[in-house]
C-alpha cells in the first residue's frame, strides 16, 4: 500500500509538466498534490527537474516543500551537501527526533541494513525544516513549516516516503 499521493488529469488552469516534472509528481510525499506544485526557478545543478510545492493538505503536515529528482547519485549527494553547507545564519541545525546526529542516514523498517538516504533537521527562520534524500528515487526532498520540529517529523517518519512508516533510528 502506498500513502504518496497521485494526480490524476490536470485541472484547468495548472501548469503542465514534463515527463521528470510528472515522475515527482507521481512521488510526492503524502499530502501534497502535482495542483500545488510549479517548476522551481532555481533548480540546483545536476537536477532533471524540481518542483516548489505550497499548501500541503495534512493538518499536522508542512506547509510547503521543494522536491527534486536528479540523473545521478553522486549530483543528488552533492546537492544535499551543499544545502547543509549554504543554509546561512537563519537556518540552525538541530538533532532529528530520535536519530543519532544531524546530518544522518535513514531506512525502512523492513530493510534496516539497507540505507534508504540521508536527513537533516532545523529550523529555518524559526519554522521545523526537514531535507532529506531518497536514494533509489534519485530525490532530493525538502519540507518546512507546521506545529514544531517534533510535529514535523512525526509526519515524515509515518507518510513522507513512497512505503510506509520509514524507521530512522
Amino acid at each position: 500500500m502506498s500513502l504518496t499521493t497521485h494526480v490524476g488529469a490536470a485541472p484547468a488552469g495548472a501548469i503542465p509538466f514534463n515527463h521528470e516534472e510528472q515522475q515527482i509528481v507521481d512521488e510526492l510525499p503524502f499530502g501534497f498534490a502535482g495542483n500545488a506544485c510549479k517548476p522551481s526557478s532555481d533548480a540546483p545543478p545536476g537536477s532533471v527537474a524540481s518542483l516548489d510545492c505550497d499548501q500541503n493538505a495534512g493538518l499536522s503536515a508542512p506547509m510547503a516543500g521543494r522536491f527534486t529528482r536528479f540523473a545521478d547519485l553522486d549530483s543528488m549527494n552533492s546537492a544535499f551537501q551543499n544545502d547543509l553547507a549554504s543554509r546561512g545564519s537563519d537556518y540552525a541545525p538541530v538533532p532529528c527526533p530520535g536519530v543519532d546526529g544531524s546530518p544522518g542516514r535513514w531506512h525502512y523498517t523492513a530493510s534496516p541494513g539497507e540505507t534508504a538516504g540521508q536527513i537533516f533537521c532545523g529550523t529555518f527562520k524559526g519554522a521545523p525544516d526537514i531535507e532529506w534524500t531518497r536514494e533509489g528515487e534519485l530525490l532530493l526532498l525538502n519540507v518546512h513549516g507546521g506545529q514544531d520540529l517534533n510535529s514535523l517529523f512525526g509526519w515524515w517518519d509515518g507518510y513522507a516516503n513512497a512505503r510506509p512508516a520509514p524507521y530512522t533510528r
